[in-house]
């Protein structure tokens, strides 16, 4: 391929590919906006609906993990009195501690996450309405067509 050629094809992708960058939220009406690819609208779009959602998965996991906790305990209660000295009973109170332990560490995992992620999401919303109300503040004399 002679070089020309290869000039030549690099500014013919050039016309067909310009960049658009456009914030989210940033629409005129103040709403969220949607990306709409390949249409020279926005390709970004962040909200908090994905964190906060993940969150409120993370609470009713830790829930119904707390659940099954208290349940697994309660199953303890009866086994004992007529079954001493079988193999069954032994190994049940031999994994039953260990499976307490992996329900309590999934337990407070969701715990945690259920705070993080819920921080993360009101984060993201904050700084969209903050990013927002910036970029309405910058006062320019011409602006161009996407921001007008």
């Amino acid at each position: 391929m002679a070089w020309d050629e290869w000039e030549q094809l690099k500014s013919d992708a050039a016309e067909r590919h310009t960049t658009h960058m456009r914030l989210n939220s940033a629409s005129v009406d103040g709403g969220y906006s949607t990306p709409a690819t390949g249409s020279g609208g926005p390709d970004l779009l962040i909200t908090d609906t994905p964190w906060t959602g993940a969150a409120r998965v993370a609470k009713e996991l830790r829930t119904s993990t707390d659940t099954g906790l208290t349940e697994l305990k309660k199953s303890d209660d009866g086994v004992g009195g007529g079954t001493e000295g079988f193999d069954c009973t032994a190994a049940l109170k031999e994994i039953q501690p260990t499976w307490e332990a992996r329900l309590a560490a999934v337990r407070d995992e969701c715990d945690h996450m259920e705070g993080t992620l819920g921080k993360t999401g009101k984060r993201f919303g904050e700084t969209d309405h903050k990013v927002k109300g910036d970029v309405d503040g910058v006062h320019t004399a011409n602006k161009p067509g996407w921001a007008r």
